[in-house]
C-alpha cells in the first residue's frame, strides 16, 4: 500500500477505509443494470431458442415453449426467438432497474437511520454533560 507524503500510515489507511465505505454505499445505476440484465436475459432466450431450432427433432423444446404462457406470441421458431429477445430484454430491464432501485432505497434508509442515531447520540451527550 502506497502512503501519501504528508500523512502518516494510519491516516492513509483511514483514507483507504473511507474510500472503500463510500464505494460500497454508492448508488447503483438503474439504467445500466437494467440494460445489462435485459441484454443478458434477451440473448439467453434468443440463443436457447435458436439452439433448439438447429438441434431439431420430433418434439422441439417442450419446456422452453412454456414461455408462451408469459410471453404472448413466443414460439420455438426464428421469429419466436426475436419475440423472446424483446420480451427477455424488457423483463430483464425491469428486473435490473427494480433491483437497483430497491438496493438504493434500502441503503438510503439505512444511512438515514445511522445519521438519526448519531444525532440523537450527540444530543444525549450534550444533555448528560452540558
Amino acid at each position: 500500500m502506497e502512503s501519501l507524503p504528508n500523512k502518516t500510515n494510519g491516516e492513509a489507511e483511514l483514507d483507504t477505509t473511507e474510500k472503500l465505505i463510500v464505494q460500497s454505499l454508492a448508488k447503483l445505476d438503474g439504467l445500466a443494470l437494467g440494460i445489462s440484465l435485459g441484454t443478458l436475459f434477451g440473448l439467453a432466450i434468443f440463443f436457447a431458442t435458436n439452439i433448439l431450432i438447429i438441434k431439431g427433432g420430433d418434439v422441439v423444446g417442450p419446456r422452453l415453449v412454456l414461455l408462451n404462457n408469459y410471453f404472448i406470441g413466443y414460439e420455438i421458431t426464428f421469429t419466436g426467438s426475436l419475440i423472446g429477445l424483446a420480451y427477455g430484454f424488457a423483463s430483464g430491464f425491469i428486473l435490473g432497474w427494480l433491483i437497483a432501485f430497491l438496493r438504493n432505497f434500502v441503503v438510503a434508509v439505512y444511512l438515514h437511520i445511522v445519521r438519526l442515531k448519531s444525532s440523537m447520540s450527540a444530543v444525549n451527550d450534550y444533555i448528560d454533560n452540558p
